[in-house]
């Protein structure tokens, strides 16, 4: 069981846009404006808990959502920057598990 703390409340709650996130970037089209909103709250987020998640995954995967948004390259590279989206979402997914639980 869990210690209620600010932390881990934020945390999970992180934890579950982080995976409604990941469910709707595969269900909706790409010019859906919910995932900026989650990326600005992710960073609010990790500037709040500083060592909660790695700053580089995070601009990473922050740059490939941008991409996307504004769709401006081609299918194969849509589908590319949309696996290593995917791949951050998974890594904020895994390690908010694990700072919760772990």
């Amino acid at each position: 069981m869990i210690q209620p703390s600010t932390f881990n409340i934020t945390t999970l709650c992180m934890l579950g846009l982080t995976a409604w996130i990941f469910w709707m970037r595969h269900r909706t089209p790409l010019e859906n404006n919910w995932p900026l909103f989650y990326y600005v709250a992710l960073v609010v987020y990790s500037k709040k808990f500083e060592d909660a998640i790695d700053p580089t995954v995070l601009l990473l995967t922050v740059v490939m959502a941008l991409l996307l948004r504004f769709e401006f390259l081609g299918p194969r590279a849509l589908a590319v920057i949309k696996v290593f989206e995917s791949l951050g979402l998974i890594y904020v997914m895994v390690r908010c598990f694990s700072l919760v639980y772990g």
